[in-house]
C-alpha cells in the first residue's frame, strides 16, 4: 500500500516558550509533541515575517569626524538615534548632529566650518562635503572614523575588514591601498557607493533540531561567523515584498520603514527526519548577513513559518505494519 501524504507544522513566534527573546525562540506543545507520526522529511513552505528591524540600531549608529589641525584637533562623535530612516532623513539627521557636536566643542565650531552630509535619491549615494572656507585655525580637512569601514589609523589592505557599521549601511567601503582613508577636505569629498540602507540584506533562519538528521552540513561564504542548520535564507527585498511609499508618494527602499515579507518557497529546504522521532521541541535562531544574532531595538511583531511534514512513502503494508 503506497502512502504519500503530508501534514502542516505551523509555527508562530508568539507561541514560544522557555525564551523571552525574539532571536532565540523555543517551542513545544503542552503535554505532547508538536507533531507526531511516521515522518520521513520536513520542508519549509512559507514564511510571513514582519520586518521590524530598523536600519539604524544601537551599536551600529556611531561614527566620528576629526581634524588633523589645529592642535589640539577637534573630535566630533556622531550618534544617530536608532530608528527607521530614508536616505534623505538620515543625511539630514547626520548633518544636524554634526552641527550640534560642533557647537558643543570647548571652542564652538560654527556650521560654516563643519562638513555636511547629503544624499542623492537618484544615485542612492551619500556624500560628505567639506566646508568651503573654514575660519582659522580650522582647516577644511576632516577624517571619517568608524569601527569597521574607517578604523582609526587604519591603512587600506587588499581585503576589506569584515563587519558592519553605520557608514557601511550608508554605502561606504573600506578602501584598499595605503595611506589615510576617509578624508573629507580640499578637493576631496567622501562619496559612498549605492547605499544598502538596510540593516541586513537577508535573515538566516536556523534550527539545530530540524537539521539534526542531515547527513551533511550547510555551506556559507560568510567568514565572520559561519552559519549551520539553515532552514531558509529570507531575502529582504524580492518579488513579493512591497515596502510601500512615503507621505509624498515616493517609493521607499525596503527596510527604511517597517513592512511585511511574505515568501512561498519555490526551492524549499527539505530536511531529512527519522520515523523513530516525533518533533517534540523546536528551536529557531535568527542571524543577519554577517552571521551575527539579530537583536532588534524593540520587540517586533510575531513572525510565522509553515513547514510540511511528509509521512513515510513507498511503503508496503505487511503483518499489520510497514516494510520499506
Amino acid at each position: 500500500m503506497s502512502k504519500l501524504s503530508n501534514a502542516h507544522l505551523l509555527v508562530n513566534v508568539r507561541d514560544r516558550v522557555g525564551s523571552t527573546t525574539y532571536q532565540n525562540a523555543t517551542f513545544n506543545a503542552v503535554g505532547e509533541n508538536i507533531i507526531q507520526g511516521q515522518i520521513k522529511k520536513i520542508s519549509v513552505s512559507e514564511v510571513l515575517f514582519p520586518y521590524d528591524i530598523p536600519n539604524v540600531l544601537s551599536g551600529y549608529n556611531i561614527f566620528e569626524l576629526y581634524t588633523v589641525a589645529p592642535s589640539p584637533p577637534a573630535l566630533l562623535t556622531i550618534v544617530v538615534p536608532p530608528g527607521f530612516y530614508t536616505g534623505t532623513e538620515l543625511a539630514a539627521d547626520i548633518t544636524a548632529e554634526i552641527i550640534a557636536q560642533g557647537a558643543a566643542e570647548a571652542v564652538p565650531i560654527v556650521p560654516a566650518d563643519l562638513p555636511t552630509c547629503t544624499y542623492d535619491a537618484i544615485s542612492n549615494r551619500f556624500t560628505f562635503v567639506a566646508p568651503a572656507g573654514p575660519a582659522s585655525p580650522y582647516e577644511n580637512d576632516w577624517v571619517l572614523a568608524s569601527p569597521y569601514t574607517f578604523p582609526f589609523n587604519y591603512v587600506g589592505v587588499a581585503t576589506p575588514l569584515l563587519g558592519k557599521d553605520l557608514l557601511s549601511i550608508m554605502g561606504f567601503k573600506t578602501p584598499t591601498g595605503t595611506g589615510q582613508i576617509g578624508v573629507v577636505g580640499g578637493n576631496q569629498i567622501a562619496v559612498g557607493g549605492s547605499a544598502p540602507l538596510l540593516f541586513t540584506q537577508y535573515i538566516d533562519i536556523c534550527s539545530p533540531q530540524l537539521c539534526q538528521y542531515q547527513f551533511f552540513r550547510d555551506g556559507t561564504t560568510t567568514n565572520l561567523a559561519r552559519r549551520l542548520d539553515v532552514v531558509c535564507r529570507l531575502y529582504i527585498d524580492d518579488e513579493t515584498s512591497m515596502p510601500g511609499f512615503d507621505i509624498s508618494g515616493n517609493a521607499l527602499i525596503a527596510g527604511t520603514r517597517p513592512f511585511v515579507i511574505h515568501r512561498q518557497f519555490k526551492n524549499e529546504r527539505i530536511m531529512r527526519w527519522t520515523a523513530d522521532s516525533a518533533v517534540g521541541t523546536l528551536n529557531l535562531l535568527l542571524f543577519d548577513d554577517i552571521g551575527q544574532p539579530i537583536t532588534p531595538e524593540w520587540q517586533p511583531r510575531p513572525y510565522q513559518i509553515t513547514f510540511l511534514a511528509y509521512e513515510m512513502d513507498n511503503c508496503t503494508e505487511q503483518n499489520g505494519g510497514y516494510r520499506y
